[in-house]
Parts: C-alpha cells; sequence; structure tokens
C-alpha cells in the first residue's frame, strides 16, 4: 500500500511540474487503484448476544452494590472501633479484616 501511495506522490509531482497531463495523470491513478488487491479479512465477531451482554449487567450491579455494602459494613466497625477503643490502627486492621472477609464471601457468591 505504501509503494502504492509513492506512486500517486510521484504522479501528483509530475503533474505538477508539467510533464504529464491531466488526463495522462487521471488514466495512470486509476491504473494504479485498480491494481491494489482487495484485502482479505479474517474478522471473527466476538460479540456476546444481548441476553448474554444483559445477565453480566445485572451481574455487575450486583457486584458493585456488594462492594458498597462491604465498605458500609467497614466504615461501620472502623466507626464503633474507634468509639469504644480509640486506637487507630486496632480499628483500620479490625476494618481492613473485615472487608476482606466480605470480599471474599461476595467474590464466592459471584462464583456460584
Amino acid at each position: 500500500m505504501t509503494a502504492v501511495l509513492n506512486e500517486i506522490r510521484n504522479l501528483d509531482a509530475r503533474l505538477d511540474r508539467g510533464e504529464i497531463t491531466p488526463a495522462e495523470y487521471e488514466a495512470a491513478r486509476g491504473q494504479l487503484l485498480q491494481d491494489i488487491e482487495d484485502a482479505e479479512s479474517d474478522f471473527i465477531d466476538i460479540t456476546p448476544a444481548p441476553t448474554a451482554r444483559k445477565a453480566r449487567r445485572q451481574g455487575s450491579s450486583a457486584l458493585g452494590l456488594g462492594l458498597v455494602v462491604c465498605l458500609l459494613v467497614m466504615s461501620l466497625c472502623i466507626s464503633l472501633t474507634l468509639l469504644f477503643l480509640p486506637d487507630l490502627n486496632l480499628a483500620l486492621t479490625l476494618g481492613v479484616t473485615i472487608l476482606a472477609a466480605l470480599s471474599v464471601a461476595l467474590l464466592q457468591v459471584k462464583d456460584d
């Protein structure tokens, strides 16, 4: 394809210099474009069926809702821990542990 483009550029330059007439230019350019082979495509349609997309969206929204619930529970646990035991390290450790447990449970439910 690059060779054809270079040939067309050469034809343009020759036309600008007056070496060929516009009719000769059109004929040569037409012949170059006609000689280009049609490219064959190995295109494979991998788009899922509409029902599969809808099911995936429902699963995504359930996963998103589960993550929001996990974050809310973690925030509540951290707040309660800080209220009763004003140790930030303990509160954050408890929050991360609960978030990890809820995330694992959520992903297990999603796999089933």
